[in-house]
């Protein structure tokens, strides 16, 4: 009787000794994480993750649109502040006419896009295309821009 006790004891001090180690474990991953969020982000700049490029003195769209359209720094840091309003007024009419059937981005399906595109495409509708001038001086009449209502 003594010794299937002792069995049982030990079984039991070996499970809770394999639960500590288990325990430890998941406290160090989560402080490895935790470090190396830490370092990533005061290390952003190292990872290209910096501030975007500004938009020269003579830009081409005013700098609430350029505000307005700013990707992420990890995108605008490959792309000049000219390209990434391009891109945002070549994609109005796709995302943000409300059918997504011809939008490219990815993730246009998931929750998170759904929620945010409404207030980013209302941030591109404030970027005018760069004024073409006419060689005749002529002005287009009837006012419309199209291709920023899709």
């Amino acid at each position: 009787q003594n010794e299937s006790h002792a069995s049982s004891l030990n079984l039991t001090y070996e499970a809770i000794k394999q639960q500590q180690y288990i325990l430890a474990y998941h406290q160090m991953q989560k402080f490895v994480l935790i470090v190396l969020f830490v370092a990533t982000i005061s290390k952003a700049d190292a990872w290209g993750w910096g501030e975007c490029p500004k938009p020269e003195a003579d830009a081409k769209y005013s700098d609430a649109c350029y505000k307005a359209t700013q990707p992420p720094s990890f995108v605008c840091n490959n792309m000049t502040p000219d390209e990434w309003v391009e891109k945002a007024l070549e994609s109005y009419p796709r995302c943000c006419a409300g059918d997504l059937t011809e939008c490219k981005c990815p993730v246009k399906d998931y929750w998170f896009f759904k929620n945010k595109i409404d207030d980013y495409c209302a941030k591109v509708e404030i970027c005018e295309p760069p004024a073409i001038v006419a060689s005749d001086s002529s002005v287009p009449s009837g006012g419309s821009v199209t291709f920023l209502r899709g």
